[in-house]
């Protein structure tokens, strides 16, 4: 894999009218959403209410930000143009200075932003060429987005038409993520211990500030690698926390929206095993038969989508169901 993380290149977002606003203050310091409309729903109005998709950045919790270009995979905007929809993708407050607890907290605070003022947001903004349709949402994340995308459609089943997740970091209780990974992950470390030790260090000092919920230019990713590490679970969230660990969930009842569930993975990964998405199907066959629950294994590392076309048999075959209940 070779993913270029330039936070200049936003040439991915030329064809993208950007609108930001803030949606959630904390002590102060405000959280922001972006909400991304094709240019041509600008250009030719419809006189039908676009469809959302919902996207969460990746970056362990603890890294990127929600325009972060090489983290946005390209795929979001084809489907977008395709089926005149606007993206929606928050920025949250980032681990560790932040709990899971919280960075949880903001995500249901946005979906309620999403339900009650994008609608109008958005009418205002364009002046009144394009209106939103609330009732028609797709959930969309890539690896700590793809846990964001997948526990969001858990906490919010009635309100979201389906769920797609890119190699999701959801089997958090594996030992990769408990004790932390065995050797290098997308070809960096293992970095040492001290890299963990003296942020945590810094935390307590209060020597950085409290709350980060925008890693704009990927400076914290050595924070993030080291995490990875060093055990990502063990320093962010404590294993009796069941509300915050998806299996864990789906076992006490929570189910996912019935439009069905696509998710897909790199048989190589090395940042989060595949064997979590593998988990996942079949728990998810076992509890909830019922449900169109897709998962796509594909050769690769962390970030093998990065050019991936919604065209391609793999992704077409995988959209189909969840693109359908969306859109109906």
């Amino acid at each position: 894999m070779s993913i270029k993380l330039d936070p200049d290149d936003t040439s991915r977002f030329d064809n993208l009218e950007i609108l930001t606003t803030t949606y959630k203050t904390v002590s102060g310091r405000e959280i922001t959403t972006n909400v991304l409309i094709p240019k041509q729903l600008l250009s030719k109005p419809s006189t039908t209410p676009a469809p959302i998709i919902l996207r969460y950045h990746g970056g362990g919790f603890i890294a990127a930000s929600s325009m972060f270009p090489a983290f946005f995979q390209p795929w979001h905007f084809q489907l977008a143009e395709r089926h005149s929809a606007v993206i929606v993708s928050p920025n949250y407050r980032l681990c560790p200075e932040a709990t899971m607890e919280e960075l949880m907290s903001d995500i249901e605070d946005h979906f309620t932003w999403v339900q009650t003022k994008l609608a109008s947001f958005v009418q205002e903004q364009t002046g009144g060429k394009v209106a939103v349709d609330t009732g028609r949402i797709l959930t969309a994340g890539d690896s700590a987005g793809g846990y964001i995308s997948l526990m969001i459609g858990l906490l919010r089943p009635d309100k979201i038409r389906a769920c797609t997740a890119a190699y999701p970091g959801i089997d958090l209780k594996d030992p990769h993520f408990l004790e932390g990974s065995k050797g290098p992950t997308l070809g960096v470390g293992p970095l040492p211990y001290s890299v963990v030790e003296d942020h945590m260090k810094k935390i307590r000092e209060g020597t950085i500030p409290a709350i980060i919920s925008d890693d704009s230019r990927f400076e914290r990713g050595g924070l993030m690698f080291g995490l990875t590490h060093h055990g990502l679970t063990k320093h962010l969230l404590k294993t009796e926390q069941r509300h915050l660990f998806p299996f864990d969930k789906i076992d006490d009842g929570a189910r996912f929206p019935r439009g069905g569930v696509f998710v897909w993975h790199g048989q190589d990964d090395t940042v989060v095993p595949a064997t979590g998405s593998i988990r996942l199907k079949e728990k998810v066959e076992k509890l909830d038969p019922e449900l169109e629950f897709h998962l796509t294994l594909r050769p690769g590392e962390h970030g093998f989508d990065h050019e991936s076309k919604i065209e391609e048999p793999w992704m077409a075959e995988g959209l189909s169901r969840v693109v359908k209940s969306w859109l109906q």
